[in-house]
């Protein structure tokens, strides 16, 4: 039986190379070296060793297309059970279905919740409005973070970014992972919930 065979140029494996010696020599920085440094630059050195690896590597996305979601099991029992103790009014059973939806769409490097505003109501099947809603209930939980993105042009406070809180879940480099967690409070809600007290 034949196989096939994905090809690779000269040009290609070139640059796949230049991307592997680009990302060995990023990983020769240390932590002990990086010690003190704000972490907005850890998290650009991260997403610069990511991106070279990734490039160095292109066809492991093949194995898991998108990546995949880390997420341990004692925080997804934590973040459901907060979500189940929802009063009615929160729509627990919405809030549920945003928080799985947000955890597909994760972009790699930042955690940013990738599904417009639009898209997570048409799959949740409500209101654009009320998609706002659910999100302030993740992000009262702690599940979410929530930043404004100012549009030129326009007035106003900017449109709403959500990101993961990097201690609930995670989608891409581990390192970029902890320094963003380093600079992000962990959702009291869902730690105080572990102890079993409100």
């Amino acid at each position: 039986m034949s196989r096939i065979v994905r090809l690779t140029t000269k040009r290609q494996m070139a640059d796949q190379q230049a991307a592997a010696t680009i990302a060995e020599q990023l990983e020769l920085i240390t932590p002990e070296m990086l010690e003190g440094a704000p972490g907005d630059l850890k998290l650009l050195l991260s997403r610069a060793i990511y991106s070279a690896q990734k490039q160095s590597r292109p066809n492991t996305e093949g194995l898991w297309p998108g990546g995949f979601t880390m997420i341990s099991r004692d925080q997804t029992k934590l973040v459901w059970d907060a979500i189940r103790a929802l009063p009615p009014e929160d729509r627990p059973q919405q809030v549920r279905h945003a928080f799985d939806l947000a955890l597909l769409s994760l972009r790699q490097d930042t955690g940013e919740i990738m599904m417009r505003r639009d898209e997570l109501a048409e799959e949740i099947g409500c209101s654009p409005q009320n998609v706002s809603q659910i999100m302030g209930v993740l992000e009262r939980m702690g599940a979410v973070r929530r930043t404004r993105q100012k549009v030129p042009g326009v007035r106003g406070p900017g449109v709403a970014v959500y990101y993961i809180n990097p201690h609930v879940g995670w989608n891409g480099s581990l390192d970029a992972r902890k320094a963003q967690a380093e600079e992000i409070h962990p959702p009291v809600q869902l730690e105080l919930l572990q102890g079993g007290a409100k």
